[in-house]
Formats: C-alpha cells, sequence, structure tokens
C-alpha cells in the first residue's frame, strides 16, 4: 500500500506532458539489447538485482514480478514471485518458493512478493520480500483482523532455499508477534526495501509502516560466522531499540516513511564502521535521509549519526538512494533522488542530489544537483552501477520513468577526480522499445556476458525488462612522422613538385590487461581539413590514391593484432602548385575507428561486442609540416610592420576621373548624398616599414546599413585586387603574399550607396589589417555621418507676367460674377523627383488672400491637383471660391486697348506684395507621394476694388504667390536641396485713371516757370529782328503793288476766240 499508491497519482499526473529525447551513446551498446518479457499485468520488472552462482557458474537477472499469479497449494490468486533469466537463454524461468499458504494464520492475496530484490554479491544470498503479506488473527471470530507486517525470504546463492541453513527460508518477519495497530507494528510493511552489507554480514530491513508510519529499520546477522571471528555482539540492531520497542526513540516525526530505501557503507563516516543510509521521503512533507550507526558498544539500538535535509516541499527526497564511491578517495558518497523536486520558474520535473564525502564528515557537505526535464519524475530510481566504462571510477545510472511523455528514460553519470561528471555520458530510451515507464526499476555493477565490464538492466511498468551489455572501452593510440618538417619552397623533391611522406604507427591500449583481441579498424588522413572547410583548397595532395576521394583526405583499413601491437603504413604527399599560404603550417589530421572482431562469438555463444573508443581520449592527432620562410629574422618568424591610414572622399556621377574629400563636422566625416553623388571612395594607405615580409596581407572591410562593395582603384604597377562577400556588405583585398619589408602601397575602395534608405543616419565601416606573419591584426571602425538630399523640387509657372487694375470701385456685395472681381491670373505648381521612387511630403502654397487692412487681394476661384493620374485632396477647401461667385456665360469682355499707354516710371523702385511683407496669406496644403510630375493649378482673379482703393498711387507692384515642399519623413538627416519657389506677377495702373491720382505741385510749378521764360525769350528774339517797327506809305504802297495780283483771261476765254 502506502507510496505504491503513489506511484499510479504520479502516473496519471504526467502522461499528457510529451517531452523531446535525447539521444547520447557511450559503451551501453543499444544494437544488441536483450528483451524478457513477462505475464502481462504481473508488474514484471518492478525489482531487479544481477546476481551470480558459483557452483554451478552462472550469471543472471533476478527481476521481481509482485503481481505474478500464485504458485502451488497457495489459495491466493495473485501473490507476486521471482523470474531468473540468463543471456544464453530466451526465456526467464520462475524460482520456486513460498509456494504454500496457511490461511488460518496468513493472507497472501496481494502480498507483492518481488516488491525488492537483492543479491549479496558472487556466491550470496538473495533477499526478497512482500511488503503486504498479511498476518490473520482471531480467525472465523468477530475479533478478526489482518495485520500488514509484511515478510521477506532469503534464498541460497543457487536461487533455493537450503534447509540446512538458518538463513534460508520465510522466517525473516521482525514485525510478526508485536504490538498490533498502526501506532505500533500492526501496518509494519517489512521489506518495501531490503539489503546486504557490503562486507556480507548483514542483512537490512525497511518497515516504513511501523509507528504510525513514522518506519524502522532493522539489521540482523546473516554470517554464523561472526561468532568463530569473535565478533560476539551481533545484534539485532533496530531504530527505536530491539529490545525497548519505543516510538519515542524514532528520529522522525510520523508519516516519513524511514526505511522506504537503503543501502549501506563502511567508510560513510568516521570510524569506518557500518553505516546504514535510510531514506524517509515524507519526513516534513520534504524528505530526509538518516546516517544511521549502532549507539554503543552492547546497544541493539540504531542512532541517526546525521540527517541529509529534502530541498523542497513535496519532493519525495530519499524515494530512492545509492551509496557510491565515485571520486575513488576511499570515502563512499551518497547520491539521493528525489523524484518530485520542483524549481518555480524552471522546467525542472525530480533531481538527484549527489552528496560528495568530506573524509566522513558531512556538515559542511553541498550536494550538486542533477535536474530532470520537467514532469520526469527523475530520481524515481538510482543506482550504483560499477565502474562501466572500467576508467577506475564508480558511476551512477538514474531513472526518469515518466519522461519522454511517459515512455521514460534512464541517465548514465560518470564519476570523476572532481565527484561526478554533471553531463550524462549516455541517455537510454524506453521509446526505442515501444515501452511505458522505462527507468522504474534499474540494475547493475555487476558482469553478465563475462567481458569485464559491468552491464545494466532497465525496467519498467510494462511486463518489460531490457539488459544493456557494456561494450569494452579503447584508446587507439597513433605514433606520426612527418620527413621532411620544414619545407623548402625553392627546393623540388619529387620532379617539378615538393613532396612530403607521413609514416603512422597504430595500436590500441585497453584497462584490462587480459582484453587482446584481434581488431580491425579504420583510419583517415586529412591535410589542411581546416581550409576545406572554410571553403579554401587544400595545399596538399596524396598521392597513391583512389580517384573517387577528396585529393586532401587519404582512408584505409588495416589489423591490429592484439593490445599494444603495432602496425604502421607509409603515404606520400605532394604540395600543390602556386599557394597562398606559405606562413601558416600543414595540419596533418590522423584519426582511426574500430570496425569490427575478428572473432565474431565468445564462448559462452554470446556476439562479442566490438570495443569502442574512449571518449575521455582524443580520436584524433594532428601533426603539422611547416615551411621554410624567406624575408623572416633567423629563427624563422616573420615579425611584420603593417601600418594603414584611410581618409574619405566622395565621387560625382558626372566626372569620372576625380574625387573631392568629404567635409568634417564635429571631427565626423559628413557625406551628403544626392541624385548625383552615390558612390563614397575610401582611400587606403598601408606599408610595412622596418617590418619582415608580411605574408598574406590582407584588407578586409566591413560595411554597415546596405553600403555595398563597388570596385577598386589601384595607381601601381601591380594593381590591388578585391573580393566583394556576403552579397557586397563586406570585401577582402589582397595586398600580396608576401608583402614585403619596407613596401607601401595606396588603393581607392569604392563603395556604393545606392541601397541606403532615407532614414540612414551614419553608417560605418570596419577595417581590418591582417597577415599569417607574427603581428596582431589592425582594425579600424570609421563612422560617416549621413545626410541625404532629397531631390524633390517644385517649380512655378503663371499665364501672364503683368496684369492692370481699373475701372470703378465696386463693394463684394455687387460681385455676382468671377468676372466682377477683376483680372485672371493662373498659376501652375510642378513637383519633379529624380529618385522615381515614392516620397512622402506635401506642397504648401502660400496664397496671398487678403491686405494688412482685410480687403480682398487675391481671391482663389479653383485648385486642381493631380498626382500620377490621380486627384489630390487639397486643403482648406473653404479658402476655394468662398464667396460662391459663377463664372459669366456671355462672351468675354474685349479689354480695353491699353497698347503700350502705360505708365512709364522713371523714377523709384518696384513695391513687393508678399506674406513676408504682411500681407494676410492662407496656406494651401496638398499631399503627396512624391512621384515625378505631380501638378497643382490654381486660377484666381486681382481683386480690382482692393488696388483702386488702396494701391493707385503705388509704384508698380510685384506680387509674389511662395510654394514650399515639406517632407513627411521620422529621419532627422533628410533635406531638400530646393524646397522652395517663388512666383512673381507685377500689377499696373490702366492710363486712363492715372490722373485720377493728381499731378504733384512742384511740377506744375516748374511748367509755369518754363512757359513764362519761353515767352518772354521768344518776345525779346521778335523785337530784336525789328517785328514791332511801323512801316511808311512809300514802302506800304511799294509793297502793294509787288503783290497785286493781274488777272489773266481764262482758258476758256482763249479758246473761244480761237474757234
Amino acid at each position: 500500500m502506502l507510496l505504491l499508491t503513489i506511484h499510479w497519482v504520479f502516473q496519471a499526473a504526467v502522461l499528457c506532458f510529451p517531452l523531446p529525447s535525447v539521444v547520447v551513446a557511450f559503451n551501453l551498446d543499444t544494437s544488441h539489447v536483450t528483451r524478457r518479457y513477462g505475464e502481462k499485468g504481473s508488474l514484471f520488472g518492478f525489482s531487479m538485482t544481477m546476481h551470480r552462482q558459483i557452483n554451478p557458474d552462472g550469471r543472471m537477472l533476478v527481476i521481481g514480478a509482485p503481481k505474478a499469479k500464485a504458485l502451488g497449494d497457495q489459495e491466493a490468486n495473485i501473490t507476486g514471485g521471482l523470474y531468473k533469466c540468463k543471456l544464453t537463454q530466451s526465456d526467464c524461468e520462475r524460482i520456486y518458493f513460498d509456494s504454500e499458504e496457511d490461511v488460518r494464520v496468513e493472507n497472501k492475496e496481494g502480498q507483492w512478493m518481488g516488491v525488492t530484490v537483492q543479491s549479496q554479491g558472487p556466491g550470496g544470498k538473495v533477499v526478497t520480500c512482500a511488503h503486504r503479506y498479511q498476518r490473520r488473527l482471531f480467525v472465523n471470530t468477530p475479533q478478526e483482523s489482518l495485520d500488514i507486517t509484511g515478510r521477506c525470504y532469503v534464498l541460497s546463492q543457487d536461487l533455493t532455499i537450503d534447509t540446512s541453513s538458518d538463513e534460508d527460508g520465510g522466517n525473516w518477519n521482525f514485525c510478526q508477534g508485536r504490538a498490533r495497530g498502526h501506532e505500533m507494528f500492526g501496518s509494519c510493511q517489512q521489506g518495501l526495501a531490503a539489503t546486504f552489507s557490503k562486507d556480507y554480514h548483514y542483512i537490512i530491513f525497511g518497515a516504513p509502516g511501523a509507528y504510525n508510519w513514522k518506519g524502522i529499520v532493522r539489521v540482523e546477522q546473516k554470517n554464523n560466522t561472526l561468532l568463530e571471528m569473535g565478533v560476539y555482539d551481533d545484534g539485532p540492531y533496530e531504530v527505536g531499540d530491539e529490545n525497548l520497542l519505543s516510538p519515542d526513540l524514532v528520529p522522525v516525526p510520523a508519516n516519513s516513511y524511514l526505511g522506504f530505501s537503503l543501502d549501506s557503507g563502511h567508510s560513510i563516516l568516521k570510524g569506518r564502521g557500518l553505516t546504514v543510509v535510510a531514506g524517509a521521503p515524507r519526513t516534513n512533507h520534504n524528505g530526509a535521509v538518516a546516517l544511521l550507526r549502532k549507539k554503543t558498544e552492547g546497544s541493539t539500538r540504531l542512532s541517526v549519526v546525521h540527517t541529509l535535509q529534502g530541498p523542497g516541499l513535496g519532493s519525495s527526497f530519499g524515494y530512492d538512494l545509492a551509496v557510491v564511491d565515485l571520486n575513488r578517495d576511499g570515502w563512499q558518497d551518497i547520491v539521493v533522488g528525489a523524484p518530485q523536486f520542483y524549481l518555480k520558474d524552471a522546467d525542472v520535473g525530480g533531481a538527484v542530489f549527489v552528496y560528495i564525502n568530506k573524509a566522513g564528515h558531512w556538515d559542511d557537505v553541498t550536494p550538486v544537483r542533477l535536474n530532470g526535464t520537467k514532469d520526469s519524475m527523475f530520481g524515481l530510481s538510482v543506482k550504483n552501477i560499477g565502474d562501466i566504462n572500467q576508467d577506475h571510477y564508480e558511476d551512477i545510472a538514474v531513472g526518469a520513468p515518466f519522461d519522454d511523455g511517459g515512455a521514460g528514460k534512464v541517465y548514465i553519470y560518470h564519476g570523476s577526480a572532481q565527484g561526478i561528471n554533471t553531463t550524462p555520458a549516455q541517455v537510454l530510451s524506453g521509446k526505442e522499445h515501444n515501452i511505458t515507464f522505462f527507468g522504474y526499476s534499474l540494475a547493475g555493477n555487476m558482469d553478465l556476458d563475462a567481458n569485464s565490464y559491468p552491464d545494466l538492466a532497465v525496467g519498467s511498468l510494462s511486463d518489460t525488462a531490457v539488459i544493456y551489455r557494456a561494450r569494452p572501452v579503447i584508446s587507439i593510440w597513433k605514433d606520426v612522422k612527418i620527413t621532411p618538417q620544414e619545407i623548402d619552397l625553392t627546393m623540388k623533391t619529387c620532379g617539378n613538385s615538393i613532396c612530403f611522406t607521413v609514416d603512422t604507427c597504430f595500436r590500441y591500449r585497453s584497462n584490462h590487461a587480459s582484453y587482446s583481441p584481434k581488431l580491425t579498424i579504420s583510419y583517415s588522413m586529412e591535410a589542411d581539413a581546416v581550409r576545406w572547410t572554410q571553403g579554401l583548397p587544400s595545399r596538399v595532395m596524396f598521392l597513391n590514391k583512389s580517384s573517387s576521394e577528396n585529393d586532401f583526405i587519404y582512408n584505409g583499413t588495416l589489423e591490429l593484432r592484439g593490445q599494444n601491437q603495432e602496425t604502421c603504413i607509409t603515404l606520400k604527399a605532394k604540395l600543390m602548385d602556386n599557394i597562398k599560404d606559405k606562413m601558416r603550417s600543414i595540419p596533418i589530421e590522423v584519426s582511426a575507428d574500430v570496425v569490427s572482431l575478428k572473432r565474431p562469438k565468445s564462448r559462452n555463444g554470446l556476439l562479442l561486442l566490438p570495443p569502442i573508443q574512449d571518449p575521455s581520449m582524443s580520436s584524433k592527432k594532428i601533426m603539422e609540416v611547416s615551411f621554410l620562410k624567406e624575408g623572416c629574422g633567423r629563427d624563422q618568424i616573420c615579425q611584420s610592420n603593417l601600418k594603414m591610414n584611410y581618409k574619405l572622399y566622395f565621387k560625382q556621377q558626372s566626372n569620372h576621373g576625380t574625387f573631392s574629400p568629404l567635409p568634417v563636422k564635429d571631427g565626423v566625416p559628413v557625406f551628403y548624398r544626392n541624385f548625383e553623388k552615390k558612390d563614397l571612395v575610401l582611400k587606403v594607405t598601408v606599408n610595412n616599414i622596418n617590418g619582415d615580409d608580411a605574408y598574406e596581407a590582407k584588407l578586409s572591410g566591413t560595411f554597415s546599413n546596405n553600403v555595398t562593395y563597388s570596385g577598386v582603384r589601384s595607381q601601381l604597377a601591380k594593381p590591388i585586387t578585391c573580393i566583394a562577400k556576403q552579397n557586397g556588405s563586406q570585401a577582402e583585398c589582397e595586398l600580396g603574399n608576401p608583402f614585403k619589408r619596407d613596401s607601401e602601397t595606396i588603393f581607392y575602395v569604392i563603395l556604393s550607396t545606392a541601397g541606403l534608405t532615407s532614414d540612414t543616419e551614419e553608417m560605418n565601416i570596419d577595417l581590418e589589417l591582417q597577415t599569417t606573419s607574427v603581428q596582431d591584426n589592425i582594425a579600424l571602425s570609421i563612422k560617416v555621418r549621413m545626410i541625404i538630399e532629397v531631390p524633390l523640387t517644385v517649380s512655378g509657372l503663371v499665364n501672364t507676367n503683368t496684369v492692370h487694375f481699373g475701372g470703378t470701385v465696386r463693394g463684394e456685395s455687387a460681385m455676382k460674377t468671377e468676372e466682377n472681381i477683376g483680372s485672371l491670373i493662373s498659376y501652375k505648381f510642378t513637383v519633379n523627383n529624380l529618385w522615381k521612387g515614392p516620397t512622402p511630403a506635401s506642397l504648401h502654397i502660400h496664397w496671398p488672400k487678403s491686405a494688412k487692412n482685410g480687403k480682398w487681394l487675391l481671391y482663389l476661384v479653383k485648385l486642381t491637383a493631380k498626382e500620377g493620374g490621380k486627384d489630390i485632396q487639397c486643403t482648406p477647401k473653404s479658402e476655394i471660391n468662398p464667396l460662391k461667385l459663377i463664372k459669366e456665360s456671355s462672351a468675354p469682355r474685349r479689354k480695353r486697348e491699353i497698347g503700350d499707354r502705360k505708365i512709364n516710371r522713371l523714377l523709384g523702385q518696384r513695391k513687393i506684395l508678399s506674406c513676408e511683407d504682411g500681407l494676410k496669406c492662407v496656406i494651401l496644403k496638398c499631399p503627396l507621394q512624391g512621384l515625378d510630375g505631380t501638378t497643382v493649378e490654381l486660377k484666381s482673379r486681382l481683386w480690382n476694388s482692393t488696388f483702386l482703393e488702396d494701391y493707385i498711387s503705388s509704384t508698380p507692384l510685384d506680387l509674389i504667390v511662395k510654394a514650399s515642399l515639406v517632407l513627411h519623413t521620422s529621419a532627422r538627416n533628410s533635406v531638400l536641396r530646393t524646397p522652395d519657389t517663388n512666383v512673381t506677377v507685377t500689377v499696373y495702373p490702366e492710363t486712363a485713371i492715372a490722373p485720377y491720382g493728381g499731378v504733384p505741385w512742384w511740377i506744375i510749378l516748374v511748367a509755369v516757370i518754363a512757359g513764362i521764360s519761353i515767352l518772354a525769350l521768344l518776345v525779346f528774339l521778335l523785337w530784336k529782328c525789328g517785328f514791332f517797327k511801323r512801316a511808311t506809305k512809300d514802302q506800304y504802297d511799294a509793297a502793294y503793288h509787288k503783290a497785286e495780283i493781274h488777272v489773266q483771261p481764262s482758258d476758256k476765254d482763249k479758246l473761244s476766240v480761237e474757234a
């Protein structure tokens, strides 16, 4: 009963949480697994132990099936039992014992025989128990009762009951006959855990139901020879005292289940006497492990010397445990399972705590915690499996039966000088065998197949047990010699090429001197393999090899005749022509692995497992052949002295031959990128003054923010070559191999910024000057500030450059049609985008709506905007024809012919009318996407009356309409090259209305004075000429006569006379 009920609760709770599988492999062979199956529903595999008979010799796995059917004369149906399974037999055999039942005093129905089973060791006893065995009292009376006392059997080494032995049989039932009731021994449940002491002298029982489930541990003599050895004080010893039987002496509270798990050792506490380690997984709801020893000499009480406390509430700390010397220091360590341990903020489902013994002192020991995956019940079973890889450190196995969605896993951990390797060396999975709750029980620490390596058995709740055999662990040693060790590139050693030889000898070693079979191994030699993994060609090729393989790899097989026996081979390799890397040595990598055994089967009929290489030993050996270097010191070490500096330029698209330096602001170069200026130029100067030759000198550049490598220019006779990488975001320029002492080179790296986005505020250029010579790489990080000049422009046109006003003054209410207002002025603004890509912006038109006094000035009649063939809605719409005037339907009036009758101003300057000069303006906003060819047309009328009233006496007027572009971007570095434009119309008054303006008084005065002066001068001249002198009569007559007209005959009369 007890915690077995808890098992099924765990099962139901976690089946719905599948977890990913982990695959790790070492020396437990997973290819030749032995499976043993029990009767369905028998819980075959609930408990297990490995056992070895001496007479006759036999190795087997003993498996408990606590729900197996009853045997022989038993009245019960389900009693449980044991099975023995040999590797050389296909089936398991039921062990025949406990075949009778006296129903008058006992009840074996559901007694769970085989709930635990343990072997004493080679040639020793086997103990198994039925913790739910019941004693019947007062049968067939009203007082009839049942006590769950439990009972254990001890079997001889041949798994029979030797009637001549006092130890053999089923009389191991110390709770029987004691005080009844659950407060004392009525629910004792002896045998839920049982084990032997490591010195074979004692058998130890746990009875977790005694004393109201406080639990007790009892140690009893097993070997009668103790009396002969002079050991007279031989127990039994018991928690609570064998004689006093006092629950007050039990060191744990009620419901602690002390004795639920057991192990023992003689090197646990200082003094090296027998120490029993007992788990109490429900102590204080956390769990605890008690270290028990005999109280005093002659005492029959087991007392607690030290207690390991559970780490957390409900963790079931102590559910299972193991005593093992992990670090081989002679002191035994303690491993404790806590399958219900969890961490609130982590996916941990169970844990194992490893306590490393400090020379028998436990007060200051801090455990190492191994975590299981979520809901895995990691630590439900813990087992000392011996030195499974024969590295002289004992190892452990940990079961997690609910891992991997309930399939279960087992984790193998190796011991080490530091205590324990916290990374599992191997993980076994139940999913591979199509079973569930794999890892519920474990058995090990014994060699089943006689290959000197202990094996492992894993039980489950699926009536299946799986046996894993351990493979021998070997190390393959490789001795490599290369001739010559240094290559002189000037000396040809095989024709026109350079060659070298590789001599390799192989042998293997095992931790067991007796293990010495013939092995076939495969070997591989790789030359310059690192370059191949980097995508670079190898500098070496092997000769006399198969053409189907890579030139730089040589594969083969050979036979090793036994342990520590060498087999050698010789290979010849050739150096490739025109290699670049002449500085780094050429690595020759030799690896080997086991292919097969020469003898497939052992004497006992089992297949011999091939050995596996020790993973703690490197499977590869690397030797190097170096180059004899020119231009270096006598020590053949090339210590170069490369230095580098740079300058930044830009390149105009229109001028391909020259570069211009970037301006610098606050110490940072600034690149004004626009439509014509897209390429950034990096001038690099590299020299190697007073340094040894720099082999494989190269410059690597990495460029950020979509800046890409475009090209390189060099002014030297031997040009610099650069290769673009990572789609142009990186470039690598070769400077020379070697780059000679005192050399200098100058070259220009051209970078394209065409991929930059408008929100890029800065770009980074990382340069690294590298060489395989002895010199640290030189790294420079260059920051460039980016200013993006957006090629978005606006231009404006007007239908006339001049316009006139005149006529009579009219009020606003008198305006009925557009023509009543005044002269027509039409504007057209065009937005151009040289990038041909969308650029969110808006066009703002500063419209001079009215004069300072609020009178109408320029009345907007209509606005039409189009972008990409689609209409644009400009705002505010209320400013378009706000008076709702209509267009006159009759033919437009013929304007007065003013010809050139304009007022010619010979004096003064034009007057400016603009928004900046005080006019009341409104901003018309038109949203744009920055597409090329966007147009905005505005139809307007000059308000004639305002000009007649306020500007009739002014000089000619320049009326200005301003249009500006505004970018809509979060980028602070985007600017417009020409964001504004002004359109000007000159306004004149008509000539007919000029007098209304009056003539200045000084002009009238000057005109009057000038007129009087001219008149006076004319009179004076006439007087001087005698114009005003009077004539005499004679003069008058002569003049008159001279002026008299004589009448001549007319032509008519003359014709008459002649006729």
